[in-house]
């Protein structure tokens, strides 16, 4: 039976010799699936499976330890385990089902420990997990069948993917468990200090917290509403009646009432003058908690000048808050797990603190989701336009609102009814993007030039003169205007589109730019159940660190590249660094990693992790019709075409644009609102600060494809080289002196280049860059060069984030 359904055939060789079967699955390679005890291990034979029986989830290894228990050595397999242990086999490891926290914790372990070894010897380890309550695997095949166990046997998660999918979980112990469509008064002592909400995106978390703060209000305390954007941060603020900081000045209450804030500005340096011992016995909300502490971590906007000092006032915030006796936080998102609770309790350090867990597992049916196959969006374009071109159009005189660039207030009665409207989001805006907001807006004014559109994006937002200007606060009014809308991450998160029979449906194009969670997200912000029509990259285009998916090599990687630095940087420069700390925030470089684990993980498979999410978020998932490639070519060429033409007129405009002094160029950076003209001048104005020549449409045009890095690294690695010790240390002392003596390694490993240029020198690149030089890969040059680079592979990918295949 067993040989029947793995499809491995016994030869005679096989029956013949004294261990018969079990030399079979060992020589065939056969896979085998590891469980507690013999009983499961006889029962699983019986439904056909290589099963091989440990007395207990700890047993399939051993540890050296001394006569004091002390451990001497790294664990190993046991002999029996190691016998089967051989490169390719599929190995399952299906340990049994439990309810208590500590016993799943234990198994959880255990499955980490042994699967890594089982790994290393080059097995496919996989992870099947009994869904309950049956206890063992005996049991659930006794209750659910043979059929169930193969569905649970094919559907197993690889190792990596099931440890990424641990950090992602929410195991704390739940206070308050509910199953509402909204969430209603939820009675809180109040001596709770950590209250964590997990809601289904669209079940009135929000409103449920506009609840909290006006009972705040009521005992006369102060509210911090932090946020990772800064227009979420206005809307909520609205639905608060709370004042954003840059309200605070100009409002007749001040801070009074306390204000919101986005994570970037949580320094003394910033508009908000943060200090953290301004706020005890006050309330924090962290909404959408999850995305709010990985921007923090990683984001390479604004925060990343002052991480360190974000970071230390975030610790001494929690602290001062959770150490006082009226002080709360909330955190509240769908994807709240253990990793934000952990982050704010380590964060929390020696207060003890348990955390009030509520819990809503409403699942609201989403409706369908329609996928569209493919190597770009074009079959989803061409589905959309079908659905424009055969609503129906009752045109009336007036102005053509769809080819203006003014904001205006707009009578529907004026313009013309469409028989349905379009919700289209985009991961991209840029003009560079084909399948951009702006390429897209423009590709579809000139084929329906009568249809009203509206964009969203961080730049039309912040344009005094476009339509969409301050539209976050009052999507609900502004939207029901436009027959499409199309939008980029500016409504990622934190916006609630309540308008119900307006949009017929929502359209995704995602290019594996953002998280999966981001996605998912994004697709919610509309609250009706219309249909979703969506195209994912099968693999996403931005990994974090050396892109690991484990949580150990990630951290290794960042210790070991900060170590390099500081000793180049000592030689170099010949000064002391070994006061530097290091050592900063480990709970928070923790997190950090853990966080990558995930997002490098989705990005491997990020249409799997993508459309898994939707399953979860109650859609039913459906492949859409395939279209002809004649019909979706015409597509591709078009946004081609559109997007090209856009951006050479956008060069050709920031190269024409007037010239601004310093004094000018500091005015706009501080702007909140900037009208085109003003944002070409500014983009204009730095260019000449970072090359220092004259601003020409081709220099633009490069600096859009990433140029400047890879000219600065081509320049310290031949004729700015003497240079190169002397910049790495201004850059390094710029960080030391900003995070006061401290920093952050992710950063600071990104902003040094010594290593990664002496890297290159190792490798003898510079040959192969010298003009006029020819080589072809049988050359001795090209054969040394790959050699050395599949020798030193994994430092390649540490240092220069190059990935070197084994078999190039």
């Amino acid at each position: 039976m067993v040989s029947r359904y793995c499809g491995i055939d016994i030869s005679s060789e096989d029956l013949e010799h004294p261990h018969g079967f079990w030399y079979w699955v060992w020589r065939k390679n056969v896979p085998v699936v590891i469980v507690e005890g013999v009983k499961k291990a006889a029962c699983l034979l019986t439904a056909g499976f290589a099963a091989i029986a440990i007395p207990g989830i700890n047993s399939g290894y051993r540890t050296p330890k001394d006569e004091e228990g002390n451990v001497v050595g790294k664990p190993f397999l046991i002999p029996d385990l190691k016998h089967f242990a051989t490169e390719d086999r599929r190995v399952s490891i299906c340990f049994d089902h439990d309810k208590k926290l500590e016993t799943v914790q234990r198994v959880r372990t255990a499955i980490k420990r042994m699967g890594k070894l089982l790994a290393v010897e080059g097995c496919d380890v996989r992870v099947i997990e009994l869904p309950g309550p049956d206890k063992g695997v005996d049991d659930f095949v006794i209750s659910q069948g043979e059929d169930a166990f193969y569905g649970l046997y094919y559907k197993a998660e690889t190792l990596d993917l099931w440890q990424v999918r641990l950090f992602t979980l929410l195991t704390y112990q739940i206070s308050i468990q509910l199953t509402q469509k909204y969430l209603e008064k939820i009675q809180i002592s109040e001596n709770e200090k950590l209250i964590v909400l997990k809601s289904a995106k669209g079940t009135g978390k929000t409103q449920w917290l506009v609840g909290e703060v006006a009972k705040t209000h009521e005992q006369s305390r102060r509210v911090l509403i932090i946020t990772h954007r800064i227009q979420l941060g206005e809307a909520l603020c609205k639905r608060f009646g709370v004042n954003y900081v840059t309200e605070v000045r100009d409002s007749g209450t001040g801070d009074l009432l306390g204000y919101g804030v986005c994570i970037d500005s949580l320094h003394h340096q910033s508009q908000a003058r943060f200090n953290p011992d301004d706020w005890h016995n006050d309330t924090v909300i962290i909404d959408e908690c999850d995305q709010v502490f990985w921007h923090l971590l990683n984001s390479g906007t604004e925060v990343a000048k002052r991480r360190v000092s974000v970071l230390k006032n975030l610790k001494l915030l929690i602290q001062n808050v959770l150490g006082s006796p009226e002080g709360k936080i909330y955190l509240a998102s769908a994807d709240v797990s253990d990793c934000d609770v952990d982050y704010v309790l380590a964060l929390a350090g020696e207060i003890q603190i348990k955390p009030f867990v509520i819990v809503n597992d409403y699942q609201p049916n989403a409706g369908k989701c329609y996928i569209y196959e493919g190597t770009n969006p074009k079959d989803l374009l061409v589905a959309l336009d079908k659905v424009i071109a055969t609503s129906k159009l009752t045109p009336t005189a007036g102005e053509d609102f769809a080819k203006s660039e003014t904001k205006s207030t707009i009578n529907k009665q004026d313009k013309f009814i469409t028989a349905s409207s379009h919700l289209l989001f985009c991961s991209a805006q840029k003009a560079k993007s084909k399948w951009g907001t702006q390429a897209l807006e423009e590709r579809f004014r000139r084929k329906f030039p009568d249809l009203r559109i509206l964009r969203i994006d961080s730049e039309s937002v912040s344009d005094p003169n476009h339509p969409a200007y301050g539209c976050i606060a009052n999507l609900n009014q502004i939207l029901i205007e436009y027959d499409l809308v199309i939008a980029s991450p500016s409504l990622e998160t934190g916006v609630s589109i309540d308008i119900q029979g307006h949009f017929q449906a929502v359209w995704g194009i995602y290019q594996g730019v953002q998280s999966a969670n981001s996605v998912r997200q994004m697709l919610a912000r509309l609250r009706d159940n219309v249909e979703r029509h969506i195209w994912v990259r099968n693999r996403g285009i931005g990994t974090v660190g050396n892109a690991s998916t484990s949580m150990g090599s990630l951290l290794a990687s960042q210790h070991s590249v900060t170590r390099a630095n500081i000793a180049l940087l000592s030689e170099a420069d010949n000064a002391d660094y070994s006061s530097i700390d290091q050592k900063f925030q480990p709970e928070s470089l923790q997190n950090w990693a853990k966080r990558a684990c995930v997002i490098n993980a989705q990005m491997y498979h990020y249409q799997e992790f993508v459309l898994q999410g939707l399953q979860e978020d109650g859609y039913e998932i459906i492949d859409a019709q395939k279209v002809p490639e004649v019909e979706s070519q015409q597509i591709v060429e078009e946004v081609k075409a559109v997007s090209h033409e856009l951006r050479l007129e956008e060069c050709k405009a920031i190269a024409d644009a007037e010239n601004i002094s310093e004094s000018q160029l500091k005015k706009l950076q501080d702007k909140k609102g900037k009208t085109k003209i003003e944002r070409y001048q500014e983009r204009k104005a730095l260019l000449r600060e970072r090359y220092g020549v004259e601003v020409t449409p081709i220099l633009v045009w490069k600096d859009d494809e990433s140029w400047y890095p890879n000219l600065r690294l081509h320049y310290f690695l031949t004729l700015g080289r003497e240079q190169l010790p002397e910049r790495d240390a201004a850059t390094a002392k710029m960080q030391i002196e900003v995070g006061e003596n401290a920093i952050w390694k992710p950063d600071f490993n990104r902003g040094q280049l010594l290593a990664m240029v002496m890297m290159l020198e190792d490798i003898n690149i510079g040959y192969f860059l010298t003009p006029g030089v020819m080589f072809r890969g049988s050359d001795p040059a090209s054969q040394k060069l790959k050699e050395v680079t599949i020798k030193n592979r994994y430092i390649i990918k540490n240092y220069l984030g190059v990935s070197v295949s084994e078999g190039m």
